[in-house]
């Protein structure tokens, strides 16, 4: 999905529990639960590939390997910008990364217009929340502001069964979810957590070319519907409708990744099925 917008400035302090520690030299920091849900952000906001853990949970790896993460667009006034994207490593917004609390912390400003304020925490054991808020700190309205954010999910690629997902969207409105699932039953979810209007967010699962930013004006006006939209190498993303954003006027929202685990009796049916495709495959060599 795309992230795109023309400005970006100074930045509301967040008050957190403990002493934060400012990362101008370090490319990225590492949050954990402490058991078994981890995530390596990079300074330009994503899930850094340099890690062997850019999101996992119970060690798996669940973004893509080497390549697009996941990223952030902003359009504004007509104009759009890609605010992190990881296949290019663009960093437009020079966010300086903060570490406290538990919490990652991102802020920035960027072309005398926004400021960006990015929290990551793990609330939960395989919970990865994000908290965005946009201050418009020019001396004129915002209009049409809109939000993207995007992940592509490789959590079978760890074990050896491909880069391809099974993307189901679950909802829309205040409640939307999009979900994809590796072949042995490991799910990544990209849920809102944003109390707004039913029409302000949509779910869309991108099945064109993967993995590129989407614009969000793009995935807001396909208004996909709850239902699966296939297997394959696709990304899952949500866009955001925030409307208009008056001069000094703040606006938060936020979305979680939730990565689960199959239940016992599921994987082993998955474990099964696979043994039988495997074993149908190789008496047909030997007919």
């Amino acid at each position: 999905m795309k992230f795109r917008k023309n400005l970006l400035t100074q930045v509301v302090a967040i008050a957190l529990c403990g002493a934060f520690v400012s990362s101008a030299s370090a490319a990225s920091f590492t949050i954990t639960d402490g058991l078994n849900t981890s995530a390596n952000i990079d300074d330009a906001g994503y899930f850094s590939s340099s890690s062997a853990l850019g999101l996992s949970y119970f060690g798996r790896e669940f973004v893509n390997l080497g390549t697009w993460s996941s990223n952030y667009s902003l359009n504004a006034n007509g104009a759009s910008f890609g605010v992190a994207d990881q296949v290019t490593g663009s960093n437009p917004l020079a966010a300086s990364i903060l570490f406290g609390g538990g919490n990652v912390v991102l802020t920035s400003s960027f072309g005398g217009a926004w400021a960006f304020t990015q929290t990551v925490s793990i609330p939960a054991p395989g919970h990865v929340a994000v908290q965005i808020q946009l201050t418009n700190t020019t001396a004129a309205t915002a209009t049409d502001v809109q939000w993207g954010v995007g992940i592509d999910p490789d959590q079978g690629v760890p074990v050896g069964l491909g880069f391809e997902t099974t993307n189901v969207i679950n909802a829309t409105g205040n409640g939307s979810s999009v979900t994809a699932t590796s072949l042995d039953g490991w799910s990544l979810t990209l849920a809102n957590t944003t109390g707004a209007a039913a029409s302000a967010i949509n779910p869309f699962v991108d099945t064109t070319a993967c993995c590129s930013p989407v614009d969000p004006a793009l995935m807001l006006a396909a208004a996909q519907a709850p239902g699966s939209y296939g297997f394959g190498d696709y990304s899952i993303n949500l866009a955001y409708d925030l409307g208009n954003i008056a001069s000094q006027q703040s606006v938060t929202f936020g979305y979680e990744y939730i990565m689960a685990v199959p239940e016992p009796e599921t994987y082993a049916m998955l474990l099964a099925g696979l043994g039988l495709i495997g074993f149908s495959a190789r008496r047909r060599m030997q007919g």
